[in-house]
């Protein structure tokens, strides 16, 4: 159900487990329903990517950057975009 970590990325394998072990408990639920609810084979593959890029930076935060990442996934910084927008433009429809 997963492949490999590619080798510039942190330690997250794309795998449903990894995934949602990485992620904040808030969005775990959301990530094992839309994959629960994703046909068997690349339908599940897709869901796994984009929430791989979620869980990537779950566990890249810091209490440091909380604040800045928290405006910008509202967009309150200066025009910048929110985040899941970013994440969402990148990896299809969020």
């Amino acid at each position: 159900m997963g492949a490999l970590p590619r080798s510039d990325e942190p330690g997250i394998p794309r795998t449903a487990n990894a995934i949602a072990a990485a992620l904040t408990p808030g969005r775990k639920g959301a990530f094992l329903e839309e994959l629960l609810a994703a046909q068997a084979g690349d339908e599940q593959l897709a869901v796994m990517e984009r929430w791989h890029l979620r869980a990537v930076a779950d566990t890249r935060r810091t209490d440091a950057d909380r604040a800045q990442a928290a405006a910008l996934r509202t967009g309150d910084r200066g025009g910048v975009r929110a985040l899941d927008d970013v994440l969402g433009s990148l990896s299809g429809a969020w």
